[in-house]
């Protein structure tokens, strides 16, 4: 009970360092996002303006009478070109929002509603155009019967990088792996998935090779590791990766218990959807992404073992210090503390502390049999003496 106790301790004393929500760069908070974003709300009124009155201008200036569009007409595609921008701006504002969530990664009832919303506006102004299509796709929550608005996304745009990184996530919702990793190779070739990310999650799977799941949050966690998966033939096959974002979708969900795993029957994906996947699943072998945001690890604090780049749960056989020290010596990458040094490379870095943090305390105590074990292990009982 001491060592699952030091281990609780260590992992919340390692929160602060851990990734943020998506695997983000930037040291910036939700809560700065979300300001920044409402400044960005307020700055749509004048930006508009601007527009309306550029066109005027415009209007006013031209000389080819024969070729004028009557007035009328003019002021309305002004009023459409300022309602679609500001429609793009909110859908903007709001997929952030339901992004860089730190306790869930559906969206709220009021987000769902604005999003929906603002998709009619823009199916009104103009059905054909880049914005709604895209749109359309993403409030869908990666809704099957919504793929042929990404598709005519992709057909109008196809060097966009968000509709790069949908065109993954609706291969995997469909389970179709050989086009998803077709799209993450481009993502991966135009820099999209980086380097980084690469040898990050090379990691995560090598500390999640024992276990049957891997559990990620986001959108670099998960494309990742399966990009290793895919990219890596049989190494890391005998994983399935979970991505709690996809779980939004009915379809990956279907996908996931074709390979026989409980899925929980909540509508919303979050921190109670996680903590009943985790125990719907406890007799299977579990690692959870230390990418995970904090709210969704309290419920399971004394139930979690860190074991390199993930927290491992459910069914575990015991781990010795000696296993840790293994994996840390001689099957860790390792190259986003010893090669790359760029400030993506130093927020992974952070997540590599627990355990060199494990392996101090070991080295210090000298003591061989130092056992990480999880609540589910049975200590078994000394007999008595008679």
């Amino acid at each position: 009970m001491k060592f699952i106790l030091f281990f609780l301790t260590l992992l919340f004393a390692f929160s602060a360092h851990t990734q943020p929500p998506e695997n983000t760069n930037s040291s910036t908070n939700f809560s700065n996002q979300e300001s920044l974003e409402e400044t960005e709300i307020q700055r749509i009124a004048p930006s508009i303006e601007m527009d309306s009155v550029s066109m005027k201008i415009k209007s006013e200036s031209t000389r080819d009478y024969k070729n004028v569009t009557p007035k009328r007409s003019k002021e309305s595609k002004g009023y459409s070109s300022a309602h679609k921008m500001q429609s793009k701006q909110l859908l903007e504002t709001e997929s952030k929002k339901v992004k860089y969530q730190s306790n869930s990664r559906s969206p709220s009832i009021m987000s769902q509603q604005i999003m929906d919303v603002e998709v009619e506006k823009l199916k009104e102004i103009d059905d054909q155009s880049f914005e709604y299509h895209l749109y359309n796709y993403v409030s869908g929550n990666y809704d099957e019967k919504r793929q042929e608005s990404l598709y005519k996304a992709q057909s109008i745009d196809a060097e966009n990088q968000e509709v790069q990184k949908l065109m993954v996530a609706n291969s995997l919702v469909q389970g179709d792996l050989k086009s998803a990793k077709n799209n993450l190779i481009l993502l991966a070739n135009n820099g999209v998935l980086s380097k980084e990310t690469i040898a990050y999650t090379e990691d995560v799977l090598i500390s999640a090779e024992d276990n049957e799941l891997l559990l990620t949050h986001g959108t670099n966690d998960s494309y990742g590791a399966i990009y290793n998966q895919q990219i890596q033939g049989n190494k890391f096959s005998s994983i399935h990766v979970v991505s709690l974002e996809l779980m939004k979708s009915e379809s990956y969900r279907k996908s996931m218990r074709s390979k026989g795993i409980e899925v929980p029957n909540r509508k919303s994906v979050d921190v109670q959807f996680f903590v009943e996947l985790c125990r719907l699943n406890s007799n299977k072998g579990i690692s959870i992404s230390m990418t995970f945001p904090l709210a969704y690890l309290k419920p399971l604090a004394d139930q979690l073992i860190p074991y390199g780049l993930v927290l491992k749960t459910g069914s575990q056989k015991k781990l010795c210090a000696s296993d840790l020290e293994d994996l840390w010596n001689h099957q860790l990458n390792k190259k986003n503390l010893t090669k790359f040094n760029s400030a993506e490379s130093k927020n992974y870095a952070r997540n590599y502390r627990p355990t060199k943090k494990i392996l101090n305390d070991y080295y210090n105590s000298k003591q061989s049999n130092y056992y990480m074990k999880s609540i589910g292990v049975q200590k078994t009982k000394k007999k008595k003496p008679r």
